[in-house]
């Protein structure tokens, strides 16, 4: 079990200086917030151990220090933060995507999720793996109290903790008209990603307004092994986003590449909105070329095959990932009936964070 510099446990090495640092004990891990106190950088010499003691269910190491201590570590904790394998830095709790395209989300057995009988771990499933999920028989004023006891805060736009989009003469946004709306992720102006989006229908009598859903990291994979050089312009030239308001006086600006990638090069975040972008400064030499980038990009999303259309009813509720589901919606007619949507904002961290928090509390709360 011992070498010179680390101890193994079920064929996984552990350093002993991360092993020290990462010490469970109330003198070196606050007990209630879980912070660490102990400050390696306060050490001279590489920690050692004067014994190490292997039971059924942790590990104990009596460490060379002087006054001694000890650190107790759960088996349990110490695999599922084990670092010796294969190295690809792991998300904890992240649940593994299923990417999609009409074909294969007309195949997979969606399912409308009753509110408030429901299962909250399979429309939480739902949503990291598809990137988005429904909910369905939920009155207008549940809505707040769900979001808030499920997820966290909501967030408030200019327009509120509410948005409601129906149709305004006026309107400060192509939601409020009639008129089509491609693909599009929101608030692409705005420096609040990641975001949970999540639409209540309120009323839909009106002919035509299906809501069109596209799986943005499934086109993106699709696009990068069909034009990896379209898809390298896309993810390193950032151009910029806009929104004028007249009605609440705000003029936003954002400068974002469509395509956001993370430490490993695929693709985290998508940020897209035809209707929000203008006026790109980009070199002359530059121009042609992400242009012809973009539009092969947006044939992607506009394709029928990519896209889920579904046609909300009252009482449905939709959650989606903004950051992955890109949302269109059809033209209607305005004199056939009325369209009432609500929109409500959440920060994605706090789906994620309330996720992990079920997911790895055991290994916190335990011994408290």
């Amino acid at each position: 079990m011992f070498n010179h510099n680390y101890l193994t446990v079920e064929d996984k090495r552990f350093h002993y200086i991360w092993l020290r640092d990462n010490c469970l004990c109330p003198q070196c891990r606050h007990p209630t917030s879980f912070q660490k106190i102990h400050n390696i950088s306060d050490r001279t010499t590489p920690p050692k151990p004067l014994s190490a003691e292997l039971g059924k269910e942790e590990l104990t190491i009596d460490w060379d220090e002087n006054p001694s201590h000890q650190s107790i570590f759960p088996l349990s904790w110490l695999m599922i933060h084990a670092y010796d394998q294969p190295h690809r830095r792991r998300e904890k709790g992240k649940e593994e995507k299923i990417l999609w395209d009409k074909s294969g989300i007309e195949a997979y057995s969606l399912q409308y999720h009753d509110f408030p009988n429901c299962d909250r771990t399979s429309w939480v499933k739902e949503l990291f793996q598809l990137g988005f999920t429904f909910l369905e028989n939920m009155k207008l004023e549940e809505l707040a109290p769900f979001l808030a006891d499920n997820i966290g805060p909501i967030y408030h736009t200019e327009y509120g903790a509410f948005a409601p989009v129906k149709f305004k003469p006026g309107a400060n946004d192509l939601g409020e008209t009639d008129y089509p709306l491609s693909p599009h992720t929101d608030y692409p102006y705005r420096y609040n990603h990641p975001l949970l989006v999540c639409f209540y229908m309120v009323e839909n009598t009106v002919m035509g307004g299906e809501s069109v859903l596209v799986d943005g990291f499934r086109i993106a994979q699709d696009f990068r092994k069909d034009h990896p050089d379209y898809f390298q312009i896309l993810a390193q030239t950032p151009i910029q986003f806009q929104q004028f308001y007249t009605e609440f006086q705000y003029y936003y600006q954002r400068t974002q590449t469509l395509l956001k990638l993370d430490y490993q090069g695929e693709v985290e975040e998508i940020t897209f909105g035809h209707s929000h972008v203008y006026n790109w400064d980009l070199p002359f030499e530059e121009m042609e070329e992400f242009y012809a980038a973009y539009s092969a990009f947006f044939r992607y999303l506009e394709n029928p095959d990519y896209q889920y259309c579904i046609r909300l009813q009252p009482g449905n509720c939709l959650l989606m990932q903004n950051a992955r589901i890109l949302h269109g919606r059809k033209a209607f007619s305005t004199n056939s009936g009325s369209r009432h949507l609500e929109v409500v904002y959440l920060s994605w961290d706090y789906f994620t964070g309330r996720h992990n928090f079920e997911q790895h509390k055991h290994l916190y709360l335990s011994n408290n």
